[in-house]
């Protein structure tokens, strides 16, 4: 009787690890599952929208980024905010609602000169190119994840850039800012990203 019990209580502690290796698992095949689909709908002749595609990266970003505990955040959601033009469109849309790190993903489209102090993630679209120095300033060493397509964005602090390569959406990770921003990123994320450090890309 004693035995069954001891069985019991190490089968409960055993259980905050099992949960977090199912976790881990259902992350690592939903990553795979994302460039899988990507792959067989081109091989298949059926084009995807590069910002269709751009989007569920985005969300793959929130769910395997952790962010620091005493984040911002806003009515227990997680904000996907989009500075200048918006060139998602309705890809956007679908990733409304959705749940990332126990919060419901709402998307912001914001104008110039808006705040972003209760953005978790921050898209910057081509259009403020030229304001990119003044926008990464306002968020530097914040908890914030900055995202964009903008060439040297990563040069100047920028976090992810998306990068075409042989017409396939690849993604540039500048560790040193994700780093400062207080950023943990999933080595599963990493294992597909382009890595560089703020010493090689200020080197070019």
């Amino acid at each position: 009787m004693l035995g069954s019990q001891a069985q019991v209580k190490r089968t409960r502690w055993q259980w905050p690890a099992v949960t977090g290796q199912l976790k881990r698992l259902v992350q690592g095949l939903l990553l795979v599952l994302l460039t899988c689909q990507v792959s067989m709908s081109q091989a298949e002749g059926r084009p995807v929208s590069e910002y269709n595609i751009k989007a569920a990266f985005l969300y793959n970003f929130s769910s395997f980024i952790s962010w620091p505990e005493k984040a911002p955040q806003q009515d227990g959601e997680f904000q996907l905010c989009v500075l200048g033009n918006d060139p998602f469109g309705e890809a956007l849309e679908t990733l409304s609602g959705k749940s990332v790190h126990g919060l419901s993903m709402k998307i912001r489209r914001l104008g110039a000169g808006a705040k972003t102090d209760t953005c978790q993630l921050v898209y910057i679209s081509e259009s403020e190119t030229k304001h990119l120095a003044r926008l990464l300033s306002k968020v530097r060493a914040r908890p914030v994840l900055t995202v964009s397509d903008i060439d040297n964005f990563v040069k100047h602090g920028g976090i992810i850039r998306f990068k075409l390569v042989d017409n396939k959406v690849r993604f540039v990770i500048n560790v040193d800012a994700a780093e400062r921003a207080g950023l943990k990123i999933s080595s599963k994320l990493l294992s597909l990203a382009i890595i560089v450090k703020e010493d090689q890309v200020t080197a070019r």
